[in-house]
């Protein structure tokens, strides 16, 4: 079926699709850069390997692309009037494609150092995988909108490719920034801002110790009290007790004494 012919609903598809793969081709020429610029083992190898998902995902997105009816082509000729928006799509193609052959030598050239090069070149790739993350989010919704499962499960696939590439790349930045810190500053500098930040911890550490005594003391002077007051009140209980007792044993004793009494003057008056 001629691009002409294509169906609205296909074209939609074709049209996002196309974007994407015209991502991918740009990315082939900035990663074979990027390789050749990478020095550390972990960032190179995986910077090879994804080299050859993109290229995979650049041949799934060719397919894809084929089967809805559309022509998949990276060049300025990209877009057609039905599939990818005409004269702008074709502009922006042919600023991709500039900006990927240019891309190896500028960022060769452009940073202070290795290590500075090498940290701004994970940058790009990390923009660059963001880009590719936001294609394929875009065509998954085209394609679950339209009722094409085949589609949504290839973007949803290739973001996820993407996503873990990301995942690698943000954890390279760390260590690069530490390299190019230790290439451009100095070591007295950096001892210095250790020094600052060892007193930091170190008064921080004198005040909490300080801070613990203190609360110490407040307890123990606290439990002191609380054991005093206890004391006082077992001693006023006892004394209270001490005091029932007297008062009944008195009670008592009076008691015997009158009946005592009462009975002696009894024998005394039957007499």
């Amino acid at each position: 079926m001629a691009a002409s012919e294509t169906p609205a609903r296909d074209a939609v598809l074709v049209k996002y699709l196309n974007e994407a793969f015209g991502k991918e081709k740009q990315l082939e020429t900035a990663l074979q850069a990027q390789i050749g610029l990478a020095s550390r083992p972990q960032l190179k190898k995986g910077l090879q390997e994804h080299l050859k998902v993109t290229k995979a995902q650049s041949r799934g997105l060719q397919k894809r692309i084929k089967e809805l009816g559309g022509k998949a082509d990276a060049g300025p000729d990209l877009p057609g009037p039905d599939v990818v928006g005409g004269a702008v799509g074709a502009a922006t193609n042919l600023a991709n494609r500039a900006i990927a052959g240019a891309k190896g030598p500028v960022q060769a050239l452009r940073g202070t150092g290795e290590a500075d090069n090498e940290l701004r070149n994970v940058r790009d790739c990390l923009w660059n995988e963001a880009e590719e993350i936001a294609h394929y989010n875009v065509i998954e919704a085209a394609a679950k909108e339209l009722r094409d499962t085949e589609t949504a499960r290839l973007a949803k696939t290739y973001r996820r490719e993407e996503e873990k590439m990301q995942t690698l790349l943000e954890r390279q930045i760390a260590p690069l920034m530490k390299a190019v810190v230790r290439d451009e500053v100095p070591a007295s500098e950096r001892r210095a801002k250790r020094t600052s930040s060892s007193a930091k911890r170190r008064s921080s550490s004198t005040t909490s110790r300080t801070s613990s005594r203190k609360k110490s003391t407040s307890s123990s002077s606290t439990r002191r009290k609380g054991a005093q007051k206890a004391a006082a009140t077992r001693t006023a209980k006892s004394a209270r007790t001490s005091a029932k007792r007297t008062a009944s044993s008195a009670r008592t004793t009076a008691r015997k004494t009158g009946k005592a009494a009462r009975s002696t003057a009894k024998r005394a008056t039957k007499r």
